[in-house]
């Protein structure tokens, strides 16, 4: 005979003093916490695959420059036109380092500002440095 063998067919339990929980709320208190702080980014940063900041050749620099050009003048206008953007992420904490490493993203979205003394392109409220823009596409 088993250790529970004696209550095992006796009715579920239902409380007179008690409403019974719902089913999504009682399903709330087993989703798993954040016993460990980080190891969610930790183990993100692990899966990220990373590769060296690659220059761009002289044709394609001067290539990008002149669409970046054609884009500030465009802005300037005030016009705000839709583009598409890849651009090099250094990964936290290897900016300085030679070359640095990092991931490119694809971003398309509003071109909404260009501020050429800060270096930067504001895309959909994001800023995103000129430097690390390595192709530049209007939609």
């Amino acid at each position: 005979m088993g250790k529970y063998d004696d209550i095992l067919a006796l009715p579920r339990h239902v409380s007179a003093r008690h409403e019974a929980m719902a089913r999504p709320d009682r399903a709330k208190q087993f989703v798993p916490f954040a016993a460990l702080k980080g190891y969610d980014e930790t183990i993100a940063d692990t899966q990220t695959v990373y590769e060296p900041f690659l220059e761009l050749g002289e044709e394609q620099r001067d290539r990008l420059d002149a669409r970046l050009q054609r884009l500030r003048e465009t802005l300037e206008r005030k016009e705000r036109p839709h583009i598409a953007v890849i651009y090099f992420v250094p990964r936290p904490g290897e900016a300085a380092a030679e070359p640095p490493l990092g991931h490119y993203c694809r971003r398309r979205g509003t071109a909404e500002k260009m501020d050429p003394e800060g270096g930067r392109l504001r895309l959909d409220g994001e800023w995103i440095p000129l430097a690390n823009i390595t192709a530049l596409f209007r939609e």
